[in-house]
């Protein structure tokens, strides 16, 4: 018995061209870009998920706070003119950038560092959870930048939080943060003196104030802080990952003015 062998007829041409090879290699792109996309989904989903943790968690640390600058005003204090508490009286009419420090400024200590203050630009009231009550002016906005981060590594940190960082996911961010840190201060890393500021943009509304500070390795650091005016007062916008701060970096004390004794 014979069996009839067929030769297979042999393709011409290189390999990439052959229909067999272009079979599989499509099919191994179809399953790669497949998984790209069932992994670029799950992520979305987890990011959402994680951002709806955190959010949840800053809502129970802030719950049952509330002051004369809590959102939605609920203790109905903001009566005042400008939506102001009504206890809240500055005097706003220079808007001038400020050059040099205020005629009246005062050192004083929060949370073991001295703090530049004003009797008249702010912080006018100075309770035992935050200070707060600042000209709408930047000079205001100035100080505040100086007082509000600091007083937030205090042990009233909630409370501060609550009524002077600007609402949304970079606070939710600062809040959990802060609470999986325990007793650590997150600032810590402000280290130094303050030595001086200067005023990088203004429009009424919003401000960063770069700082200047000693280095204790020698010389000086600078970082930034931006603001908000919200609420009838200013209040601490955070960076995206809950920072109050910009990173430090070295720092020459020319481009700031500088902080009286």
């Amino acid at each position: 018995m014979f069996r009839s062998i067929r030769k297979r007829k042999s393709v011409e041409g290189p390999f990439y061209k052959q229909r067999g090879w272009i079979g599989s290699a499509g099919f191994l792109v179809f399953l790669v870009v497949m998984s790209l996309v069932a992994l670029s989904s799950g992520n979305t989903t987890d990011t959402s998920s994680r951002d709806t943790g955190i959010a949840a968690a800053s809502r129970e640390m802030l719950s049952g706070l509330s002051g004369p600058l809590s959102p939605g005003d609920p203790q109905k204090a903001r009566g005042g003119q400008g939506g102001r508490p009504e206890n809240c009286r500055t005097d706003d009419r220079d808007t001038s950038r400020p050059t040099t420090t205020p005629t009246d400024l005062r050192w004083r200590q929060l949370v073991a560092r001295m703090v530049p203050t004003s009797p008249s630009a702010g912080p006018l009231h100075t309770d035992e959870s935050i200070w707060w009550c600042f000209a709408h002016t930047p000079t205001g906005a100035v100080l505040a930048a100086h007082v509000i981060p600091v007083q937030l590594g205090g042990t009233a940190w909630r409370t501060a939080a609550e009524q002077q960082i600007v609402p949304g996911e970079p606070r939710d961010r600062f809040v959990t943060s802060k609470v999986k840190a325990g007793t650590t201060d997150l600032e810590e890393s402000l280290t130094g003196r303050f030595m001086g500021f200067s005023l990088k943009s203004y429009s009424g509304e919003s401000a960063t104030v770069r700082l200047l500070l000693t280095n204790p390795a020698g010389g000086y650091l600078s970082t930034s802080v931006s603001m908000r005016w919200r609420d009838g007062d200013w209040k601490v916008a955070p960076l995206d990952d809950g920072s109050l701060y910009t990173p430090m970096r070295q720092a020459k004390p020319s481009g700031f003015s500088a902080w009286g004794e």
